[in-house]
């Protein structure tokens, strides 16, 4: 990664962090729904980042996201688990080529099919595993499990549109 690059992903980074804490997280979106944009950070990261330079990016953001959200290391351990979990999910929805080249995993990169399938896998993961350690107890499963999908749909909702507002323009390279 170039200079270049690591400052865009900081901005990328600080921008997600403050639509979250100031926008997302005092609105009540209902008695289920709590989006969470940080995953989006992790998604984006280039295609060939060194695995340990993605757990230590993620570790980094997840705990920056708990100190705003007075969360005691929830996030940091679901960006972990993301950050883990996507060198093995990336190759089911980009090709061996392009996670070579280092190809940014995007809305435009990929397709709206596929990457709508890479958004729900690892914000479904992400939301999965906050709410169970967040909530630390199966009593209202039900609930916990409708929180879990409404929270997941609008996530991946926000994400598809803040795609849509950062890359209105293809890249040239496309």
């Amino acid at each position: 990664m170039t200079p270049s690059n690591i400052i865009r992903y900081i901005l990328y980074f600080v921008g997600i962090l403050l639509l979250q804490t100031i926008v997302l997280d005092p609105i009540q979106l209902g008695r289920f729904i709590t989006p969470v944009l940080y995953v989006l950070f992790i998604m984006v990261l280039p295609s060939n980042i060194k695995p340990w330079l993605l757990l230590v990016l993620a570790f980094v953001s997840g705990i920056i996201a708990d100190f705003f959200s007075d969360t005691g290391g929830i996030h940091a351990i679901c960006m972990l688990t993301i950050g883990f979990l996507r060198v093995y999910l990336l190759p089911l929805f980009m090709s061996k080529d392009n996670i070579e080249k280092g190809t940014e995993p995007n809305l435009f990169t990929m397709g709206y099919r596929l990457f709508a399938l890479y958004a729900l896998s690892l914000s479904l993961i992400y939301l999965l595993l906050f709410t169970f350690l967040d909530v630390a107890s199966l009593n209202g499963f039900f609930y916990t499990l409708t929180t879990i999908v409404a929270s997941t749909i609008i996530t991946v909702f926000l994400i598809f549109i803040i795609q849509l507002l950062l890359y209105r323009i293809r890249p040239k390279e496309l």
